[in-house]
């Protein structure tokens, strides 16, 4: 939920169109955002929870100022841990392309977590060189069919024989 659309007075003591308090959501996404445990918010305390109000809103601003991902979970696996145990969670409203890729290649789910998917990768020069080790780019070149791929001089030449396929 966007807080900077409710007044902070309204956030603290009113309530939703069904009847639920904001302040008990607001606090739940406090704790979701910087991974705190609910024992560790003091929803008592007026100054403390003027503080959550004034860091949750830059938190969001500053999220939402960042370029977002293509990538998006799918509803129930919104706020997915990025690896086993990990306590660093992937949600949609702040997911980097970085944290999608690492659920593709981590998560035993894989490509069943997402809804959506960017369009197929433009593979560049630049990015077959930082994307790939040698030993990978060696392995692609072979099934490729290009021949001694392993001899290539660089990792930028065998790049061009694989981008010249």
């Amino acid at each position: 939920m966007d807080w900077s659309k409710i007044d902070k007075v309204s956030v603290f003591t009113g309530k939703d169109e069904n009847g639920n308090r904001y302040l008990n959501t607001f606090l739940r996404d406090y704790a979701l955002a910087f991974n705190l445990k609910p024992e560790e918010i003091n929803a008592g305390c007026n100054r403390c929870l003027d503080d959550y109000y004034t860091k949750l809103i830059k938190f969001q601003n500053v999220m939402s100022t960042q370029t977002k991902s293509v990538y998006q979970l799918k509803p129930k696996y919104n706020g997915i841990a990025l690896k086993f145990g990990s306590q660093e969670r992937a949600f949609n409203s702040t997911l980097t392309d970085k944290q999608a890729e690492t659920l593709l290649k981590e998560h035993p789910k894989g490509k069943d977590l997402f809804a959506v998917f960017p369009a197929e990768k433009k593979i560049t020069l630049e990015s077959l060189k930082e994307d790939y080790t040698r030993a990978e780019m060696n392995a692609y070149a072979k099934t490729l069919g290009i021949e001694n791929a392993e001899e290539a001089e660089n990792k930028t030449a065998l790049a061009q024989a694989i981008l010249e396929l």
